[in-house]
């Protein structure tokens, strides 16, 4: 039988024909009593002793669970680290690139420099070939001009001369071309 609170304060008891109580239904109530008592001393320790375990069981769950945010906050750092690593290497790689650029272009733009300096000298070189064949086929052509000349001359009759006078001299320009 379960005791209540409740079952013993309203607990009567017979009495005897001489204004007693009965005492064996006293120790029968007082044995159930005890019995309950007992009972719900064992329960209560048992529930105890399961909500020592529970409570323990939450402590180490809660343990896990710190040990999982702080192991979260260590890898968003880590992720963070190395994102921002990754981007000041970006960045560096940007830059190096881009000064790489700069450094060809102006390379380039020197070659292109350099070889607009060298075409001008090479203009200016086959401009004073062209003076110089065209000085050398004058002179050239008024050498054959010249000997056209003394040619013509030559082969035209001479003119009678006086003897003992001075050896004859070369006729036309081919003397001075010569000399």
């Amino acid at each position: 039988m379960e005791l209540t609170p409740l079952d013993i304060r309203n607990q009567t008891f017979h009495k005897k024909s001489l204004g007693g109580i009965d005492a064996e239904e006293v120790k029968a109530f007082l044995d159930t009593a005890a019995t309950a008592f007992e009972q719900l001393s064992r329960t209560r320790t048992d529930l105890t002793e399961r909500l020592k375990i529970a409570e323990e069981r939450v402590n180490y769950y809660r343990q896990i669970e710190k040990t999982i945010q702080d192991a979260v906050i260590t890898m968003q750092r880590t992720v963070d680290e190395v994102k921002a690593s990754a981007e000041k290497e970006a960045e560096l790689i940007i830059a190096e690139a881009k000064a790489r650029a700069v450094r060809e272009v102006e390379s380039t733009k020197k070659q292109a420099e350099d070889l607009r300096a060298e075409i001008e000298q090479l203009k200016q070189l086959r401009s004073n070939y062209f003076i110089r064949c065209r000085a050398l086929i004058r002179g050239q052509e008024e050498l054959l001009a010249a000997m056209e000349n003394d040619q013509r001359e030559f082969q035209a009759p001479a003119p009678q001369r006086n003897q003992g006078s001075e050896p004859p001299q070369p006729i036309g320009s081919i003397g001075n071309v010569l000399a």
